[in-house]
């Protein structure tokens, strides 16, 4: 085993390593999912409403790093249910605190009222709160001073916290075999539509709490998302309530134990866990800087590998099995035209408009848009003035900011590749380039005192002439690169987050990587 307090970057010449915003987002997405298994559901009568205060320990691969503190109340007529995750881990040596929270209101018939939901990252809240009016679900969302407002048409069908319990409640839990089919809306899954889910009873097992033997009645959940199944293993005790539940974020195990306030609120084991490492690949050889293609032989230990990875031009997916798959990637020179007679695509206005993350319309990105762009000849010469200001305009390189938005950035001159990844796609976007911002692994000659290491890592991609060429401000890398592999691009737009949170959730901690060809350009 690596020793973990060595895996400190020394500088950003050494690897603009970021997998910590994009780690934080897997964990609180992943978080918020078992919420909805925590509370269980109410086996009594359904006019003798039992009240619900209980408090869990959290663990990541056997290790305590949270805790979560579960409310199910009546407030007059209405169910009122509230899930509170808060967790504190380490990443190469750094404390990190991430916390969420999900509350709903709902009529004791189950009917959605209103919800809200609060994600903090590094202290940076993500706000989202909405209610009913008539046959439409309205949504806002806040991060930072940026506000926006949706409105989407009401599924009937659609669920939420007291309204699933009580489907369950009314078709039994305890009855080994049984299978439900339902639909849930969740705040941190979108609202524009609810998500398809699965509950099947597994019946009756003993299982330890706090060292005792407990009757429980096992179930399992399986939510099907736009970008894949996510599922829960439960154990709930005889009034329908969660005691323990369980899940797998791609190779890392999570477990969530009921428990006492004390114990629940009790120290976390920091300094058994560090996500950091959980997430850092190690390869047998090195990627020389110069290499003109690289072939991966990628496998996952757990589940299958489509659609996981994004196909590019410059990169190519060849499945071995459903495990195991080919990525070949060549590198291409910066601004490389459109060969003759190939079909441009039409873009997308989710790639040039402004959204909460790449806030272009701010006039101070404006201003510094502005700024970047004197002495420009033409869209190629503007690309490289922009990239070149945001890699000198960012001059605090760190982990000390969470997932920041263009304008938070241009503030504060600090961040790290989600950072610079997000800003240069707004100042793009400023000048009428549609942008977009792609994640993945990148190969590092060193991390701290390690060698031929890969890590995720978040760049951005300017379309021109015809093509999304890549611009990686923060390694310094104009155009297209062996070094990486891309898992996914995505343009920011509201629910966007939540894509990139899943993708990852498949990989982190499931995959291995290595290196079988390199050739180098001649």
């Amino acid at each position: 085993m690596r020793n973990l307090s060595t895996l400190k970057p020394n500088s950003y010449k050494e690897g603009q390593y970021s997998s910590v915003r994009l780690v934080s987002l897997v964990v609180i997405i992943i978080l918020q999912t078992l919420g909805f298994s925590l509370l269980g559901s109410e086996a009594e009568d359904p006019s003798s409403f039992k009240e619900l205060d209980r408090w869990y320990e959290v663990f990541l691969s056997g290790s305590k790093v949270g805790h979560a503190h579960c409310t199910m109340k009546l407030e007059g007529e209405d169910v009122v249910s509230q899930s509170i995750f808060n967790m504190k881990m380490n990443r190469a040596g750094i404390s990190i605190t991430m916390s969420a929270l999900e509350k709903t209101r709902e009529t004791r018939a189950g009917k959605i009222k209103s919800f809200s939901g609060e994600i903090k990252m590094a202290g940076v809240p993500i706000i989202k709160k909405g209610w009913i009016e008539g046959q439409e679900i309205i949504v806002k969302e806040k991060q930072f001073l940026r506000e926006t407002e949706k409105r989407y048409p009401l599924d009937p069908e659609g669920r939420m916290t007291w309204g699933l319990m009580k489907l369950l409640q009314e078709n039994g839990f305890q009855e080994k075999g049984h299978e439900l089919e339902t639909k849930i809306y969740s705040a941190d899954f979108g609202m524009a539509s609810p998500t398809k889910a699965k509950i099947k009873s597994l019946g009756q097992k003993i299982i330890k709490i706090g060292g005792e033997d407990v009757n429980s009645y096992k179930s399992e959940i399986t939510l099907f998302t736009k970008m894949g199944k996510m599922k829960t293993i439960n154990w709930l005790d005889e009034d329908g309530f969660a005691i323990r539940t369980k899940m797998q974020m791609g190779g890392i195990p999570i477990e969530i134990k009921q428990s006492t306030e004390l114990e629940a609120q009790s120290r976390s084991d920091q300094t058994n866990f560090d996500f950091l490492f959980q997430t850092l690949l190690f390869l047998d050889e090195e990627i020389p800087d110069g290499a003109q293609s690289v072939r991966f032989n990628v496998k996952l230990n757990n589940g299958q590998v489509t659609p996981i990875f994004h196909q590019t031009r410059n990169q190519k997916i060849t499945p071995l099995d459903e495990k195991s798959f080919i990525v070949d990637v060549r590198s291409e020179l910066w601004g490389k035209k459109v060969n003759s007679g190939q079909k441009i695509k039409a873009i997308g206005r989710e790639y040039r408009e402004a959204n909460i993350m790449i806030d272009s319309e701010d006039p101070l990105i404006r201003n510094l848009a502005k700024n970047a762009a004197q002495g420009s000849k033409n869209m190629l010469d503007l690309s490289q003035n922009l990239y070149r200001f945001a890699q000198k305009y960012i001059h605090h390189k760190n982990f000390n900011v969470g997932f920041a938005s263009a304008t938070e950035t241009a503030k504060s001159r600090e961040g790290d590749c989600t950072e610079h990844a997000v800003f240069l796609a707004a100042l793009g976007r400023v000048h009428g380039i549609p942008t977009r911002v792609a994640n993945g692994l990148v190969f590092m000659e060193s991390f701290g005192d390690q060698k031929n290491v890969m890590g995720f890592h978040m760049w951005t991609e300017f379309h021109l002439n015809g093509k999304w060429h890549s611009l990686d401000s923060a390694m310094g890398k104009m155009g297209a690169h062996a070094d990486r592999i891309t898992l996914s691009v995505s343009s920011l737009e509201q629910d966007s987050l939540l894509d990139i949170g899943i993708k990852l959730s498949e990989i982190i901690g499931n995959i291995n990587v290595q290196v079988e060809k390199v050739s180098l350009r001649k």
